[in-house]
Order: structure tokens, then sequence, then C-alpha cells
């Protein structure tokens, strides 16, 4: 896996309110697939439940897995107050290439970039081995990942861009964010440096922080190359989460997956 220990020590707290955007683009093709399949659910990268928790409405019961402590203690704070019984979520704390849950599920969600965090194609094939090894028969890997285009490595490689600015949840203080984006094309990675600046009324930086972190992206062919030696057949495939047909230009992604017999 890349990156550090816990890569969201410094953003748990405002990653909903920076990320709110996501509710409306990932979740509700997310949501119809909880509805449809039902549960029990898995999710990994389940981070601080912004997919997890509103999956509660379709499924009984539900298990989230993450590496990030930070992005966890969030999600139970989430989950405090969402009004979810607790004994219906699990949120467990595990390496998403070797965790056992002692248990099997009905679908089985990856939302976010959840899976470009798996640097090596031994990274995926082992994560997806975990992932199938935690799947009922007939169940579902349902997953998305962003297609980068020419477009995206000449609008951001080696580029500081304005990201947003946000008042921080809990202490309300303001928050403006940076990220400057390097791409190696051979590694097919991507560095973000992300500048976080804590600001008084007046605009003046009271408080400056970096941090780095690094994703390994996958194209199309190479996703359904490792999904086929990982035992998995796609059924349904997606170019964007309004399941429109997947195309080269598409921005994204979207499987829907179950384990070949």
């Amino acid at each position: 896996m890349t990156g550090t220990a816990d890569d969201y020590l410094h953003e748990a707290e405002i990653y909903d309110v920076l990320w709110a955007d996501l509710n409306s683009f990932d979740l509700p093709f997310l949501l119809t697939e909880a509805k449809e399949f039902g549960g029990p659910l898995l999710e990994i990268g389940c981070g601080t439940g912004r997919v997890l928790l509103p999956c509660m409405e379709h499924v009984d019961r539900a298990v989230g897995v993450d590496r990030s402590p930070s992005m966890l203690a969030q999600g139970r704070v989430n989950l405090s107050q969402s009004g979810v019984p607790e004994e219906r979520v699990g949120l467990v704390e595990a390496d998403l290439r070797d965790f056992d849950l002692g248990e099997r599920f009905k679908l089985v969600l990856a939302g976010g970039q959840t899976m470009f965090h798996l640097e090596t194609d031994e990274d995926w094939l082992a994560a997806l081995t975990a992932i199938r090894r935690h799947m009922l028969p007939g169940a579902r890997f349902v997953a998305g990942v962003p297609v980068f285009q020419e477009a995206d490595f000449t609008n951001y490689h080696n580029r500081q861009l304005f990201v947003d600015e946000i008042r921080h949840p809990r202490t309300g203080r303001r928050i403006a964010l940076w990220d400057y984006s390097t791409f190696d094309f051979e590694k097919q990675s991507i560095t973000r440096r992300r500048v976080s600046e804590i600001l008084d009324e007046q605009g003046l930086v009271l408080e400056r922080r970096h941090d780095i972190r690094r994703n390994i992206y996958r194209f199309p062919p190479q996703i359904r190359t490792l999904l086929d030696r990982a035992g998995f057949r796609i059924e349904q495939e997606y170019g964007d989460y309004e399941r429109g047909p997947y195309a080269p230009d598409s921005e994204d992604f979207v499987w829907v997956a179950t384990a070949a017999e």
C-alpha cells in the first residue's frame, strides 16, 4: 500500500465537508446497488462512513474496513450521530490485502479511489482475493475509479491548483487548500502535495501544513485483467455513475462483478 501509516491523519475531521460533492456524484449509484443486492454489506476503504452509513437504509448489517485509524475514528463519530444502532455496523481497522472478518457478504463496495491506494499488481490481486473470500455465493463486487485522460495530465501535471476554502466542522476555523500534483507516467503514479492553510478572519495565514500522498492509477484494460486473474467476472461496466456505457473517453470506469464459478 502506498503512503504512510495514516495518510488521512490531518484530513479525517474535514473529509466529509471537503468531499461533500461526492455525495451527488457516486452515492446515488451505490445506494441503488445496496437496495438491489441487499446485505449483509461490506465496504472496503470505508473511511468516515460517507457511503456505508447511508446504505444502512437498505441493509440490516454492514461492516466497513479501512487502514486509517483517524478516518475510522471520525466514522464512529458519524455513526453515533446517524441514529443507526451501533450493533448493526462494524468498523474494522485492517489492511485491504489480507483482512479476515470471519464472515461473508452479499455485496462488497469500494467507493472513491480506494483501489488506487494499491501500489502493485500483486497488491491488487491480494486485495481482490481477500474480497472474494468474503463474498457469499452470487454476491457482487461494485466499485469504480476515475480514468485519467491526456487532458488531465496536461491540466494537473506540475501545477498548483486551488482546491477549496472550508470551515472546520468542529473548530469553525477557515481552511484554504491547495494541491500540487505530479504524474509519473512510467509508474502510473500521481503524487499530490496538499497545502492546508489555517486562516484568521482577515485572511492571515496562522498555520500551514504540507501532506504528501501517492496513488497508483490503473486503466480499464489493466483492471479487467486483474479482476479476471483474481477469479471475477464483470457482469456490467459503465463509463459514469449514471450507468452510461463505457467508452475510451469516459471519465470513470465503474464495474459490477461476481466471483466466477
